[in-house]
């Protein structure tokens, strides 16, 4: 990794994983690594973008952070929230990004990523659309499904079903790569619970 995007890294570590999401970042980062090789995005736009994608969030006060979580809440006043942590986000991304001594021309690209990556339909382009799934992708990856499952009730069951259907939703994934990694992935969740044969 470049050694500007290591700089703005160690910046953006104290407002990281602010969801009781622990490794997120690092996680979705990783993500975007493996796209970018198979899918050729401009690294300059993306990696800062993943980076910096949700530290809003921790301009938030917690129990505000949290409701995306509440499955009683509406998708209408779930939005909302989403919307507050792009706002901040952009905010605190371009102080960030300032710090670190960026190159201004990839700002503006940088920050209108971050400002609708929860929220926008469809994609504006390849560099969003890899930040947005790589983001997507920690859903399905270990790390994702384990603080998944902590928030889950005891009386809930887990649904594969719709998880699995997510991936061919329309505008869900930009990438025909990203999609294939969530299958892969899925498939890895499902033989760590006993629900899939390995060998099938």
């Amino acid at each position: 990794m470049k050694e500007i995007f290591q700089r703005i890294w160690e910046i953006a570590l104290p407002y990281q994983d602010q969801r009781d999401d622990p490794g997120h970042a690092e996680v979705t980062l990783g993500y975007a690594k493996s796209l970018l090789e198979s899918d050729h995005g401009d690294e300059d736009i993306v990696i800062p973008a993943i980076i910096l994608h949700d530290v809003g969030y921790s301009q938030l006060p917690k129990e505000r952070r949290l409701k995306v979580f509440d499955r009683s809440l509406k998708d209408e006043e779930r939005t909302v929230v989403q919307m507050e942590h792009e706002k901040a986000g952009v905010e605190l991304a371009r102080e960030l990004l300032k710090e670190a001594d960026y190159p201004p021309e990839f700002v503006e690209e940088i920050l209108e990523i971050i400002s609708q990556h929860d929220t926008r339909k469809g994609f504006i382009s390849q560099n969003e659309g890899l930040v947005r799934d790589s983001d997507k992708l920690w859903r399905f990856s270990k790390r994702g499904f384990e603080a998944g499952e902590k928030r889950m009730k005891p009386c809930e069951d887990f649904k594969w079903a719709d998880i699995e259907a997510s991936i061919d939703k329309a505008d869900y994934f930009y990438s025909d790569t990203s999609k294939r990694m969530a299958r892969q992935e899925l498939a890895a969740r499902k033989t760590e619970r006993g629900k899939l044969d390995p060998g099938s």
